[in-house]
């Protein structure tokens, strides 16, 4: 069956409507454009698995610097595609499941973006709730709490049964009696 034939019907609002996604002017056209140019020439870039960190650092950076010059934003996602790994094995690799030597090197990487989202978060540049998206799925952010409970309890032991039953409350006492 026909993709097409099929999206009409998606619900009472057409949620995932294909042409949600299409750009509407000339300006939304070119910016897509430009980034699927940049994302293109990034995939081209990683078509082979880095023979060393070195290499890996200098496709980091290399990355970066083109995000500058394009005006284009880091994203992990970026890091994945210029790696030469599929995303899962790259976010195996930055949890050192594998390949840890490559480790240190991404999540390093990683670290720059969310700086750099951090900074535009804080610049009112990027929304709150992406901010707070990206922080818990790419930079192992979480909203807990870590409260910690010490007991108040004496960690001396009575040496004795006769000294267990003096410091017991005196209504116990004569009950026992």
């Amino acid at each position: 069956m026909f993709l097409g034939s099929v999206v009409p019907n998606m619900g009472r609002r057409n949620i995932g409507v294909m042409n949600d996604n299409k750009p509407k002017s000339q300006q939304e056209r070119e910016l897509a454009s430009k980034v699927l140019d940049f994302n293109l020439n990034v995939m081209r870039q990683g078509r082979t698995k880095p023979k060393s960190v070195e290499e890996l650092q200098e496709r980091f950076e290399n990355y970066l610097i083109q995000c500058a010059d394009a005006g284009l934003p880091p994203t992990v996602e970026g890091l994945a595609l210029i790696s030469g790994w599929c995303r899962s094995t790259f976010y195996d690799i930055a949890n050192g499941k594998m390949c840890t030597q490559y480790t240190d090197t991404i999540n390093n990487a990683k670290d720059y973006v969310c700086n750099y989202d951090a900074s535009m978060a804080i610049l009112g540049k990027i929304n709150a709730p992406i901010y707070i998206f990206r922080s818990k799925n790419f930079y192992d952010m979480k909203d807990t709490q870590d409260i910690q409970v010490t007991p108040n309890v004496s960690k001396q032991v009575p040496e004795n049964v006769e000294e267990i039953i003096d410091k017991l409350p005196e209504r116990i006492n004569s009950a026992s009696e």
